[in-house]
C-alpha cells in the first residue's frame, strides 16, 4: 500500500477515538503509491481496513498481501482528532530501474521463508566486488522504484557506478518477503537473514567471493559485525552506530536530544532518571514492554524504538568490543558531525579497539557536514529540527566516494 507504519503512542490511545490496543500510526508515506493517490498523510491513525480493527502493522500487511493489484480497501482513519473514511485502490509496484547498470530481484531462503533481495550489478564482465548493504532499526522496505533519491538508493547506485555489485536483503514480512511481520521479529533471526545473503552473493557468478565486504548503517553497524562474525568478508564499512553497550546509547542519546530540544536543566536530571528506569526494565530486565507500561505509562514516551521486545534485548545483551576483536577483516568507520543520534566518541570506542588487537587494520573518517541520514546538515541543531519536522535534505555526494575510494584500496 506505500506506508511505513509504526505503533500507537499513549496519546492517541488515551483520546477516547479508539478502543484500548486499536489502530496504528502511519509515520511515511511512499511517493507514487497507493497510500499517496488515495490522500493519506504522515500522522494519520490507521484503525480500521474494510471494518476489520487494526491493532499491529500485521493486521495490514496480511489485508494487502490478501488482494491484489487492482482491489480497492475502504480505510477508517483518524486524523486531526476526527474520523475519515478512504478508498485505496492497490496498483502494482513496479521494479526500480537505473540507467546504466542492472537491477535484479530475487529471492533466498531463510529456514523455508523467502525473503526479497535486490542486487545491482555493473555493466562489466567477469567476477567483481561486491557489497551486502544492512540498513538500519525500524520496519521499512528496502526497495525504492519510486524514488531515486531515496538517502539508501543513491548510496549503493554510486557503489555500482563506482564497479561494485550490490546487493539489499528485505526485512521480514516487509516489501515481497515472507515471514512474521518485521515488528515481531527478534534480532538473531534477522541476522539469519542477512547471511543467507551474504551466502548467495558470494555465489553468483558475476561476483568475486574473495571481494566482498559488508557496508551497515546505524544498527546495521553492529548487525553488519554479527554476520561477518558468521560468514567471512574482505571488509567492513559501519556508519553512524555505536561502540558502547546498548543501555548506555540509549542513555547517552536521550540527554543529548533533551539538550537540542532546549530542556530546561533542572527537568533533564529527572527524564533521565525515567529514562534510566525504563530502559533497565526492558533491556536488563527484560520485562515485556506492555508490563512496564502498566507500571509506569510515562516510559511509553521513553521505549518508543521500533523494533520487537526481543529484538533490543538481544542488542543489549551483545559485548561489542569483544565482537570486534573477534572479527579479522579491514574496518571503516564514517561519524558525520552533524548527527545527533550517534557520536564520534561512539566510533572512536571501535576504532580502539580494533586498532589495540590489529594495529592499523582500523580507520576513522568524520565527514563536517553530514547528519545520521547522510543528509548535508550544518551542525547537529539543524538535523535535529529538520527531523521533527519530517524534513529530508541533500544527499552528502561525498559519502559514496569515500567509501568506494577505501573498499578500492582493498580489491
Amino acid at each position: 500500500m506505500g506506508i511505513s507504519m509504526t505503533a500507537l503512542p499513549e496519546q492517541h490511545a488515551a483520546s477516547g477515538l479508539l478502543p484500548k490496543g486499536e489502530g496504528i500510526l502511519i509515520e511515511r508515506i511512499i511517493p507514487g503509491s497507493s497510500a499517496e493517490k488515495a490522500g493519506l498523510l504522515k500522522g494519520d491513525v490507521l484503525a480500521k481496513i474494510n471494518d476489520d480493527a487494526i491493532r499491529s502493522s500485521a493486521d495490514v500487511i496480511g489485508v494487502v498481501r490478501a488482494n491484489r493489484a487492482g482491489a480497492a480497501l475502504r480505510l477508517s482513519l483518524i486524523r486531526d482528532g476526527k474520523r475519515e473514511e478512504r478508498i485505496v485502490q492497490l496498483i502494482g509496484q513496479p521494479l526500480e530501474t537505473t540507467e546504466g547498470f542492472e537491477t535484479i530481484y530475487e529471492a533466498v531462503d531463510v529456514e523455508g521463508v523467502l525473503r526479497r533481495t535486490i542486487v545491482t550489478k555493473p555493466p562489466r564482465d567477469g567476477k567483481q566486488p561486491a557489497v551486502l548493504f544492512v540498513g538500519g532499526v525500524g520496519c521499512y522496505s528496502m526497495d525504492y522504484p519510486f524514488d531515486e533519491k531515496a538517502n539508501y538508493r543513491q548510496i549503493l547506485s554510486s557503489l555500482t557506478r563506482q564497479g561494485f555489485v550490490t546487493m539489499r536483503v528485505e526485512k521480514s514480512g516487509m516489501g515481497d518477503s515472507e515471514g512474521a511481520p518485521c515488528s515481531q521479529v527478534d534480532m538473531l533471526t534477522e541476522v539469519k537473514g542477512y547471511v543467507a545473503g551474504l551466502k548467495a552473493l558470494k555465489a553468483k557468478p558475476f561476483v568475486n567471493a574473495d571481494k566482498v565486504f559488508i557496508v551497515g548503517h546505524s544498527i546495521g553497524g553492529i548487525v553488519g559485525p554479527l554476520v561477518a562474525d558468521e560468514e567471512p568478508v574482505r571488509g567492513i564499512v559501519a556508519m553512524s552506530t555505536i561502540g558502547s553497550t546498548w543501555f548506555e546509547y540509549e542513555l547517552i542519546n536521550r540527554r543529548r536530544q533533551l539538550k537540542l530540544a532546549g530542556t530546561e536543566p533542572q527537568k533533564i536530571g529527572r527524564q533521565m532518571q525515567l529514562k534510566q528506569w525504563c530502559m533497565n526494565a526492558l533491556l536488563i530486565e527484560r520485562q515485556p514492554r506492555a508490563q512496564i507500561l502498566e507500571k509506569r505509562p510515562e516510559c511509553a514516551a521513553e521505549m518508543e524504538i521500533p523494533s520487537s521486545d526481543s529484538y533490543l534485548q538481544q542488542i543489549a545483551a551483545q559485548d561489542l568490543p569483544g565482537l570486534w576483536t573477534r572479527l579479522k577483516p579491514d574496518t571503516l568507520l564514517i561519524y558525520g558531525s552533524a548527527d545527533f543520534l550517534t557520536s564520534s566518541d561512539e566510533h572512536r570506542e571501535i576504532l580502539d579497539v580494533l586498532n589495540a588487537a590489529r594495529p592499523g587494520s582500523a580507520t576513522f573518517v568524520e565527514i563536517a557536514d553530514m547528519d545520521h541520514y547522510f543528509y548535508k546538515m550544518k551542525d547537529q541543531k539543524e538535523s535535529f529540527l529538520a527531523r521533527r519536522e519530517d524534513r529530508g535534505g541533500e544527499v552528502h555526494t561525498e559519502l559514496g566516494n569515500i567509501i568506494g575510494s577505501w573498499l578500492k584500496e582493498r580489491i
